[in-house]
């Protein structure tokens, strides 16, 4: 008897706290938007001009109540032009697929502050040359990071800011007449709108 007493008496203390902790839910939706992205270098033998670009992807997020861990996965398109001195111009695409793995801070419903790293997995950068597009390097670096904001909407709808760095520049991008830049840098800002299932 005094055992199933003891077992009532936890239960009934036990309750209370479980039912204050938030429950830990899985999100999903999907993003997509523009970025401007800003590619750069201090080699005086090109000048780089940017291309407004586009991404997509797939957001999911582990909401643990004032945090959450929010893992995507984004496809990732941006457009520059090199104008090395003395050759032609050169239009490029550069098109990634990126992970970025976030810690985002819950407390201000519905607006949510995150930061973490970004992994790119897939990485080129192609020129078209009469009808075929010609693989020749990459010009964005494998880890990166994003930090930013954003806001949902009638439960739903996701708006989302974003800006993306570079730990470390990529070194030795070879462009497609074999004139090699020594270092390249890119930083992006990121607008993009999104549904949550």
């Amino acid at each position: 008897m005094k055992r199933i007493l003891w077992t009532l008496l936890l239960v009934a203390v036990a309750m209370p706290v479980a039912a204050q902790r938030p429950r830990t839910r899985v999100e999903w939706g999907v993003v997509g938007g523009i970025n401007v992205p800003d590619f750069s270098t201090d080699m005086d033998k090109a000048e780089i001009r940017d291309k407004c670009g586009w991404q997509a992807g797939i957001v999911t997020a582990i909401n643990m109540g004032a945090f959450a861990l929010e893992p995507q996965i984004l496809y990732v398109r941006h457009g520059l032009k090199i104008q090395p001195v003395g050759a032609k111009k050169f239009d490029l695409k550069s098109s990634s697929i990126d992970v970025p793995v976030l810690l985002s801070l819950r407390l201000l419903h519905p607006v949510r502050i995150y930061a973490g790293p970004v992994f790119t997995v897939m990485n080129d950068c192609k020129q078209k040359s009469g009808g075929d597009l010609l693989d020749f390097s990459r010009v964005r670096p494998t880890l990166s990071y994003a930090v930013g904001g954003s806001v949902v909407i009638l439960r739903h709808l996701l708006i989302d800011v974003r800006y993306n760095g570079q730990f470390r520049s990529k070194h030795d991008v070879l462009l497609p007449d074999g004139m090699q830049l020594p270092e390249v840098r890119s930083y992006n800002v990121a607008l993009s709108f999104g549904y949550l299932f």
